[in-house]
Formats: structure tokens, sequence, C-alpha cells
């Protein structure tokens, strides 16, 4: 009888390799695979943030000048204010990256450090049923995309995740890396003025250990927890004097928050305006988390979380990010343990098995994945994209216009959103120095003050104008202020196309 080829069957080696291979590409593989890859697509955007502009500009003048800016540089309003640039670490990376690799370079950044927030996320959650996963960390990406972008905003949405993961897992009794939760500090407080969030954190841990231990004295866990917490905040608190901006640092984050004239005239402080569609994924992780809360009784810690991020997103719309980092492990960790126990209860089995044909359509359907979002993505943040977005959102033609002219014009007021775009194409031309760019809490609020009289045309429009000299306009077409000057004999409309118009004081050579 002939023996059979040695080739003819696998060998044990190989067949292992194949079930190890099966189980890799399985169905969790590619939901959460798919998921994270395609999300990715919403996190690098094209540049929308009228901020950006000026945060390149003092980037490079950060590079060239060697020194942090002291005072306003940009303005003629507020040159005497003194400037605490808490993001000035943040603007000198963003202006090297953007002066050597391109804006798409850096729209690409940010958006793999959002990704990198959300990788947090899933380190959270990822022993957790893979579908529950996989909706939920997708209902959070959407919820958020009003929020992501390329700005600096993004840096304490990573850092709030890492500092939460970090929290979880020392709660848990998993991880001692909270105690490097200071040197985090550090970087925090050179990069974005929201470290002062991660002091909320620890104090929402810190309370819910004291609570804890105050309900069942015989656990002295919870009393160790809140005093190692409590030390590694006040050590975090030292911390944060290691910049520049030393003690003066501490104030700035409250003096923003106190500002009632920031809150009221800046639209991403204001309160979510449910009526608008971009929202609802947001509204939807509110009622999602409270029917789960009522499927399953929550932990102290997970509740006194998730109303700290609520009230800080109610609050303004820029902390819609800050609630999805707090939110979304919450919400998937509790309608997953939902399921385990409702599954248990039930004798429920879903265990399948590897199968060889499934991990080939697993990694082809992987494959296609990537490649359709890496194409998304670059026709997204592609150089044609971005010029007819900031034609759109910009006063390019305005800008343009006032370049062909420059003996037009001493003093321009200006549309608050346009600040930074006319900072960055003119600075320092002394005749286009702008009335107001988007560091609200430079401006100060006597400032924003003055500038709203005039957007809104109150009563004392002129005075405010004559005030400070003003002698041409760069609005937004369609405003308040340039309807009303189309009806003063003094005005005369200088250029206007769909975005912007400008208006000259006469006499003025034009």
């Amino acid at each position: 009888m002939q023996e059979a080829s040695p080739a003819t069957y696998p060998t044990p080696s190989l067949a292992a390799d194949r079930l190890r291979l099966a189980e890799r590409l399985s169905a969790r593989t590619l939901l959460l695979g798919g998921v994270m890859t395609v999300i990715l697509a919403l996190f690098i955007g094209v540049e929308q943030d009228p901020d950006f502009w000026w945060h390149l500009k003092i980037g490079q003048w950060m590079v060239q000048h060697g020194q942090l800016p002291s005072t306003d540089i940009f303005t003629f309003t507020a040159t005497g204010h003194s400037w605490t640039d808490h993001e000035y670490l943040t603007e000198i990376l963003m202006w090297l990256t953007y002066s050597t690799l391109g804006l798409a370079a850096l729209c690409i950044a940010f958006g793999l450090l959002t990704w990198a927030g959300f990788w947090l996320l899933f380190l959270q959650v990822r022993r957790q049923p893979f579908v529950f996963v996989g909706v939920g960390l997708t209902i959070a990406a959407i919820a958020g995309s009003p929020i992501w972008g390329p700005r600096a905003q993004m840096i304490t949405f990573a850092l709030t995740c890492l500092e939460l993961y970090w929290l979880r897992t020392y709660l848990s009794g998993r991880s001692l890396a909270i105690n490097f939760f200071p040197l985090v500090m550090i970087a925090w407080a050179n990069l974005h003025g929201g470290w002062v969030i991660g002091f909320a954190w620890l104090g929402v841990a810190i309370a819910s250990e004291l609570l804890s231990w105050a309900w069942n004295l015989d656990n002295p866990a919870h009393k160790m927890h809140a005093r190692r917490l409590a030390v590694i905040a006040a050590v975090s608190a030292v911390a944060v004097v290691a910049t520049p901006h030393l003690f003066s640092l501490y104030p700035y984050p409250f003096q923003t928050q106190g500002s009632e004239a920031q809150q009221r005239l800046i639209v991403e402080w204001a309160s979510p305006n449910f009526h608008n569609v971009e929202l609802r994924p947001f509204e939807a992780m509110i009622f999602l988390i409270v029917i789960g809360f009522a499927l399953r009784r929550p932990k102290l810690y997970d509740v006194l979380l998730a109303l700290a991020g609520l009230g800080l997103a109610l609050q303004s719309v820029r902390n819609i990010a800050l609630f999805i980092a707090v939110a979304t492990p919450i919400l998937i960790n509790t309608y997953g343990e939902w399921w385990k126990e409702l599954a248990a209860a039930q004798k429920w089995k879903f265990n399948l098995p590897p199968r060889p044909a499934f991990a080939a359509v697993t990694a082809i359907a992987l494959v296609l994945i990537i490649g359709v979002t890496a194409l998304r993505v670059s026709n997204t943040i592609s150089p044609q994209r971005q010029q007819q977005l900031d034609a759109a959102n910009y006063p390019v033609g305005a800008a343009d216009w006032l370049a062909a002219h420059p003996d037009i014009g001493t003093r321009m007021f200006n549309q608050y959103g346009f600040g930074g775009y006319l900072a960055y194409r003119f600075y320092p031309q002394p005749n286009r120095r702008v009335f107001i760019f988007g560091e609200a809490a430079l401006m100060g609020d006597d400032l924003l003050n003055e500038y709203a009289d005039v957007y809104y045309v109150r009563a004392n429009w002129k005075q405010v104008l004559d005030k400070y000299g003003v002698d041409y306009v760069v609005e937004n077409k369609g405003d308040p202020l340039p309807n009303l000057l189309a009806t003063q004999s003094d005005w005369k409309l200088a250029y206007q196309d769909k975005v912007a118009v400008i208006y000259v004081r006469t006499p003025s050579r034009f």
C-alpha cells in the first residue's frame, strides 16, 4: 500500500497557525477593526476653526523671536493687555508642522490624536461584548462630530481619556499608572488651558471613594484610594507651575469661565441647542445612559462622573467632547454588563467556532475598509477642498482686496471670527491690525462688550467706532452693521463678495 505524501495533510503546527489566524480574524475583529478605521474619517477633517489662523501666526512669531508674547500683538485695541498664552507649546508645534509638512499633515496629526483618545476609550471596555463596544464607539464618534478637527482642544480630550483610563484601572485594582499623572499634568499645562479639567476628574474619583468609605467603614480600600488620589492631585497642582507662566497660569481658566461676556458672545461657549440636528447623537447618548442606569444599578463613581460630564456639556457646546470621554465607557460597560447578566440568566451561548473561510472574508473586508477610508480622508483634506472651504468661511477675497490697496484705511473694525484670519494675513502691517480676534480672555470683557455694541448696532455703535478711530469695516455680508452702513452717507461700500464686505469711512482716498 502506497503511503501518502507528507504534503497531503497539514502539519500540526500549520493547522495551529491557521486556527490562531481564524481566531484573530473573527467577527469581533471585523466589527471593531472596521469601526476604529471608519471613525478615523470623522476625526481627520479640513480646518474650519476661525482661531486656527492666529494660533499659527503666534506660533510662527514665537519661533522667529525665541520668546513668548507678553502682551497682545495683533490688535490696536488691546495692545496693553497681558497675554498668558496657555497654548504656546501647541502653537509652536502647529507652526513647525504646518511650515514643514503642510496643512494636511497637521489635520492628520490632530485626527490621530483624537483617534488615540478613542483607543483609550476602547481599552476601558474591551472586555465587553464586541457588538456593544462597536455600537457605543460609533455613537460617540458621531456625537462629537461638531467638535472634532485640527484644534488644540483635542489635546485636552485625549489627555482626559488617558486620565480616566488610569483612574478606572486604579480604582479596579489593576494598575498604579495614575501615579504618573503629575508628569502628564506638566505636559498638559504647557499644551492647553484645559488642564484644569484634570483636577475635576480627580475630584470626582476622590468624592466617590470618600462616600463609599463613609457608607462602608469596614472597607479601608476606599479610604486608601482617596488618600492616594489626594496626594496625586496635590503634586499635580504643583506640577502646573512647571510652565514659563509659573503661578500666573493658575487663574487663567477661572477668568475664562467667569467671563460673562465670553459666555454670552462666543458660540462654542453657549449651551447646546438641541434643535440642531448635529446634536441629536449627543442627545441620544444622554437618554441611553439614563436607560442603562435604569436597567442595571450603576457604580457611584460612574454616576458622579456622568453627572459631571453632562453638567459641563450642558453648560458649553465645546465640552461635549469631555462628555464623550466620560460617558462612552460608562455607556458601553453598563449595557455590556447588563447583557452578560441577562445571557447568563437565560443560559444563552454565542460562542462561534473560528472558521478559516470567515477569516479570509474578514481580511478582505478590512483591507477594503482601510482603502475606502484612506481615499475618503485624502479627498477630504485635499488642498482643493481646503481652498474652497477657506473661500467660503473666511474673508479671503476681502483680504486680497486690502492687500491690493495697502494705503486704504488706518484702523479696522472686523467681525470676531474674521480676526484670526486677518491677523494671519497681515501682521505686522500697522494699518491692518485687527479690532478683535479669538483670544477672548486676552481681549477682556470691556472690549468684548464694546465689540458687541458695534456688531449689533446698539445705540452707542458710532461712539465706539469714533473712540478707536475706526475708518474701515470688514464684516460678514448681511450682518446688521454693514446693512446699516449702507444707509450712512459717511460710509462707502468698497468691496463685497458672498462672504464679506468692506466699508470705508469718507472722506477717504478710495
